[in-house]
């Protein structure tokens, strides 16, 4: 979780518990792991870009670094 959803009193557990119930599955799940990876781009400041959405699109739309990111981590995991 992020520094401002802890901090904050009064969104802050609504955004635990969602959190919470979202993940608690995956996490108890014995056949399943559970791994994060943080991605960067370069993005322009726009409202796309203050909402996240821009991040997201940014990874579905780059082919090559959908390659790479396959090539250099992912395919670890389809052993």
């Amino acid at each position: 979780m992020c520094k401002s959803a802890l901090k904050d009193r009064h969104t802050g557990p609504v955004y635990t518990e969602m959190i919470n119930n979202l993940l608690q599955p995956v996490v108890g799940a014995k056949d399943c792991t559970l791994i994060r990876h943080n991605v960067f781009h370069a993005l322009p400041n726009t409202a796309n870009t203050l909402i996240g959405r821009a991040a997201h699109i940014a990874v579905l739309d780059s082919e090559l670094f959908l390659e790479k990111f396959f090539l250099v981590a992912g395919l670890n995991y389809f052993k």
